[in-house]
């Protein structure tokens, strides 16, 4: 008797989403934004004119990739797009 294989359906896995909101920036104007990156230390600081500002640290291994959109016809356009960042790491200085 030939056993015969079955497909199984394959699952939809989607990877976990992890959302964090910052209350404490609602309604701030925004005076700047920074993005540093210097070896073993990387980062983006959003400025706000009220003297205060929101730091967010980064990982190693990451891409950063930047651009500047209108959505105001409800589709994107992009105004200005940047080269994107790769991070550094020691054995790329040596």
């Amino acid at each position: 008797m030939a056993v015969t294989k079955t497909k199984s359906s394959v699952r939809n896995k989607q990877w976990p989403r992890k959302i964090l909101r910052f209350p404490q920036t609602k309604d701030k104007i925004i005076e700047s934004i920074e993005f540093s990156s210097e070896l073993g230390y990387h980062s983006i600081s959003v400025n706000f004119t009220d003297k205060t500002s929101l730091n967010l640290a980064i990982e190693s291994r990451f891409l950063v990739e930047a651009d500047y959109s209108n959505w105001k016809t409800g589709n994107q356009r992009i105004i200005q797009r940047w080269k994107p960042v790769r991070n550094v790491e020691f054995r790329d200085t040596l």
